[in-house]
């Protein structure tokens, strides 16, 4: 039986413009998560990388090439832990020349005296493997499959608030 839900159909980015109003000028700190699913009781945290590198496609794109991000990666990774669940980053492009191309990652840990490393250091490196990932390059309609499994897995799942 699927739980009722509804059908996503539109882009809905109110809620970002929201939070930009309210903070005006001032740095944000706080990050949106992509999905969550709750699965046989386990939570599953996508978040999705988009691909708009010109000289990388969603199969070669890394979040080690971005190691300024750190903050955003750690985070979602304290979140898993504390959910016990799953954190999938997913690498995608809407360019045409590439739009087929997914890759999978499972993040499996974080090498956090790496972070402390490149914190503490005056010249930062341009590539850091902070993550531990477990990866699959893929294309799109094998990606799209998985979704769908899991996504109606979820739908079959359903959350029992407990006493």
């Amino acid at each position: 039986m699927l739980s009722n839900s509804k059908k996503i159909s539109k882009i809905d980015d109110s809620s970002k413009k929201f939070i930009m109003d309210c903070l005006g000028n001032n740095n944000t700190y706080g990050f949106d998560i992509d999905s969550i699913y709750f699965v046989d009781g386990q939570w599953y945290l996508f978040e999705y990388l988009k691909c708009e590198n010109g000289y990388m496609n969603p199969h070669t794109s890394n979040p080690k090439y971005y190691p300024w991000n750190y903050k955003k990666f750690l985070s979602l990774y304290k979140i898993k832990n504390e959910l016990n669940g799953k954190l999938f980053l997913i690498n995608y492009s809407d360019r045409e020349s590439d739009r087929d191309l997914v890759k999978v990652m499972e993040v499996i840990g974080i090498k956090k005296d790496l972070i402390n490393d490149y914190i503490k250091s005056t010249t930062k490196p341009k590539h850091l493997e902070y993550l531990i990932i477990e990866e699959k390059n893929i294309k799109r309609k094998e990606f799209e499959l998985w979704l769908r499994e899991l996504n109606d897995k979820a739908g079959k799942t359903g959350i029992v608030l407990e006493d």
